[in-house]
């Protein structure tokens, strides 16, 4: 399934030309510490959806939540995460049902509602897409203790740039407090398994 989607997507996005040292970004140092203290608060931001709607963690309560931070001319890291993403609702089958999955961009001022909109429909459409300005990003980043870095390799192409940020995927219970987090390069497979018990053991 992974290598279905990212072959389509790579046959009809032009992903953003980046300099060969930038095609690998280096996400690892920005991971969470993973003896972070666990918060049982809900992590609390509003931004906007594809269609303009504004949307708050409210908004998100009642199911859980599978959270990734990424952008859509991400070169490598994103499309494998959000295949990994859809891959894992289609192995949840109805108990995906129990699930939203939500990609926030990291690049509000290059994805566009539209961009976005067509960016996820190519994994699954069942992903919500938000996005906002850059002052709620990174508001909504911080709170779940996320990461995000431009790199501009050449001053003097600011436009051609590339992104470092959080790569794993968050879980969050259905009142939107943070269970735990997925390393990238963790199988939809594993992921599954884990929600399934994680779920199966959750008071609705």
């Amino acid at each position: 399934m992974l290598t279905r989607r990212l072959l389509l997507l790579g046959s009809v996005l032009a992903l953003p030309l980046l300099p060969a040292t930038m095609a690998l970004a280096d996400h690892a140092d920005l991971e969470p510490a993973a003896d972070a203290p666990a918060d049982p608060m809900p992590r609390r931001y509003m931004m906007e959806d594809l269609y303009g709607n504004v949307t708050t963690n409210e908004d998100l309560q009642g199911k859980f939540v599978l959270l990734y931070f990424g952008y859509t001319g991400c070169p490598d890291v994103c499309p494998t995460s959000l295949s990994t993403l859809a891959d894992t609702l289609d192995l949840l089958g109805d108990a995906a049902e129990q699930v939203t999955p939500v990609f926030v961009t990291v690049d509000p001022e290059r994805d566009t509602a539209k961009l976005m909109r067509d960016y996820l429909a190519f994994f699954d459409e069942r992903i919500i897409g938000l996005r906002g300005p850059k002052a709620y990003t990174d508001h909504m980043v911080k709170a779940f203790n996320a990461r995000y870095e431009r790199h501009v390799p050449d001053p003097a192409q600011p436009d051609r740039y590339a992104i470092d940020h959080t790569a794993s995927i968050a879980f969050l219970d259905p009142q939107g407090v943070l269970i735990k987090r997925y390393p990238h390069g963790t199988s939809a497979e594993d992921i599954a398994t884990d929600m399934r018990a994680i779920m199966d053991a959750t008071p609705q």
